[in-house]
């Protein structure tokens, strides 16, 4: 990489010596972002994990793993390896692939070198000054030399650096590219099992058809990489009134039960102004039992739900899970 100095502009030091042209504060937010996603994706190849481990100190995108699919972070001396990569071709460069990419380098506030590994190291560490309220990160903004805290201390600057065009052409493209590919999974389940009851269409409790959903494996793909993710997603249980026909007063009661009789888990739902659900935010009628209940539970648990409906209550279905899970009931009706 070859890169040369831009010339001074007009204004100068407090001395009266010329003074390089310190990098704007986008660039430097940029080249930060370009670094975490190219450490990002080492994490991915590496572990499956999204958030890379151990965690730069530097300002990024908030990475994480899509929510309770991937894991948050595991160690890996890959990813390691990668820190340590950007690391060495700062401190004896000035620049990582992010700062190539928008024409900035760190050196020496004394004499426009680069910094060395020692102070590189030193001054990554003391980013955490810079997160304190996030005002070290946003000081280059006002700062007259656009210095963080830690560049303070360890007196470092980041200037403008001309680069050979292809360079930054060739990192901005791959940067992008990997960044586009780890921020946008490809989320896909096989192996799932579905069962539903359909009731009569005058059934008193007003429901149609009940639904339980056990989700199979879980599977993730970023980079053109599939994995197993070791995410256990919930068993949903949903439930479809009939047209026209009162809820309201109805209370479902849900309970797993264990091979020997043992009711596991249980809840409870009522209907009101013709509708009924669990979540008051997303307000869709389903209930979700935990991945880890019905494990728990074993293979042949049943999942029975009754109706409660002017004071009587009546079983209305019962499905099963598991490899040897027990045929459900024929009555009502069971559709797999």
């Amino acid at each position: 990489m070859t890169t040369t100095e831009t010339p001074a502009t007009v204004a100068t030091e407090p001395d009266g010596t010329p003074s390089p042209r310190y990098a704007q504060w986008w660039r430097r937010a940029v080249a930060s972002v370009a670094d975490g996603l190219l450490v990002a994706a080492v994490a991915w190849l590496a572990t499956g994990s999204f958030a890379p481990v151990p965690f730069r100190p530097v300002p990024s995108l908030p990475l994480s793993g899509v929510p309770e699919i991937e894991p948050d972070g595991r160690f890996s001396w890959w990813t390691c390896g990668a820190v340590v990569v950007l690391l060495v071709l700062q401190s004896f460069t000035g620049m990582t692939p992010g700062k190539a990419m928008v024409g900035v380098r760190v050196v020496r506030e004394r004499d426009g070198a680069p910094a060395g590994l020692p102070v590189t190291v030193v001054r990554d560490v003391l980013h955490v000054l810079d997160w304190i309220l996030l005002v070290g990160w946003l000081r280059p903004l006002w700062h007259a030399r656009r210095q963080t805290f830690a560049d303070s201390v360890v007196r470092t600057v980041v200037v403008r650096a001309r680069v050979d065009v292809p360079v930054p052409i060739v990192v901005g493209v791959a940067t992008v590219t990997v960044g586009a590919l780890v921020l946008a999974p490809s989320v896909t389940e096989s192996g799932e099992t579905a069962v539903s009851c359909t009731l009569p269409a005058d059934h008193a409790s007003g429901i149609a058809t009940l639904s339980a959903r056990e989700p199979g494996d879980v599977w993730v793909t970023r980079l053109g990489i599939r994995r197993l993710s070791p995410a256990q997603p919930p068993v949903v249980l949903s439930w479809t009134p009939a047209a026209g026909a009162p809820t309201d007063g109805t209370t479902l009661a849900v309970a797993l039960v264990g091979r020997g009789d043992d009711v596991t888990w249980h809840a409870t739902v009522d209907f009101h102004d013709g509708a009924a659900w669990t979540d008051d935010v997303t307000q869709v009628p389903e209930l979700l039992i935990p991945r880890s209940v019905v494990d728990d539970a074993g293979d042949g648990a049943m999942l029975e739900v009754a109706a409660e409906t002017g004071g009587s209550s009546e079983t209305l279905c019962g499905m099963g899970f598991g490899s040897d899970g027990s045929e459900p009931p024929a009555s009502p009706r069971v559709d797999r």
